[in-house]
């Protein structure tokens, strides 16, 4: 999995961390900084926390121009004498491109991919390795355009349901599931009564199932959202 260097002098103030939700244990981060950015959002830093990366801050000691890309540059020629064969660069400086042509030019190094993107999002969509796959997929599917209109008429649609399932299960044990309920209504949404009553059994139990099946069916229009089938569940 690869090592990313994060040129947070160059980023920070770009979102350059965006992706770092999708962060796995197998992954390295380092964070090279220095006086003048020494902040980190709080989002970012629950998302690294919470990704089990191997996590680590390198700090400029002294000043001068492009001092963080040398810290940067020599790190890559570090990264790749260990055998590490997947390093991103994270930042907007075009000066990195030096350091990519590098390593396309040697021989030895050429077993190394190395990338740059503007964020941590971007630069794992470039990676091709197989494991990397999956990871890949999300993030592009993130990038899909969507039809305003037709998520705008799910947004209302959910917003609907939400409020006859309040009606409904206010007073009742099940009150506080609302949002696991509205879920499981829309994933069973339009495959009739039968479905949504073995749905509701396998999802919340034997006894919770078909109490919050006979709520639903005797509350919410079921015009709308179940439709009859020839056999009555």
């Amino acid at each position: 999995m690869p090592t990313i260097l994060v040129d947070y002098e160059n980023v920070n103030g770009s979102n350059g961390l965006k992706g770092a939700d999708v962060l796995c244990p197998d992954d390295t981060l380092i964070i090279f900084y220095s006086n003048c950015c020494g902040k980190i959002r709080y989002d970012y830093m629950e998302e690294i926390r919470n990704s089990g990366c191997e996590f680590r801050i390198i700090k400029l000691k002294g000043t001068g121009k492009n001092a963080l890309d040398f810290y940067i540059a020599a790190e890559c020629g570090a990264i790749s004498e260990r055998g590490e064969t997947q390093i991103a660069i994270i930042s907007n400086d075009k000066g990195f491109q030096a350091v990519i042509d590098f390593f396309c030019m040697d021989k030895k190094a050429a077993r190394v991919q190395i990338v740059k993107a503007g964020n941590i999002e971007n630069a794992l969509i470039l990676f091709n390795a197989p494991k990397d796959a999956g990871r890949r997929e999300l993030l592009q599917s993130r990038k899909s355009m969507l039809d305003l209109a037709v998520e705008c008429a799910r947004i209302e649609e959910r917003n609907k349901i939400k409020k006859e399932l309040k009606n409904i299960l206010d007073g009742t044990i099940y009150e506080g599931r609302t949002i696991e309920i509205i879920d499981f209504i829309s994933a069973k949404k339009n495959q009739g009564k039968k479905a949504l009553y073995i749905g509701s059994l396998h999802t919340f139990g034997q006894k919770d199932g078909r109490a919050i099946y006979q709520l639903i069916k005797n509350g919410i229009n079921k015009s709308d959202y179940i439709p009859p089938v020839p056999e009555e569940a």
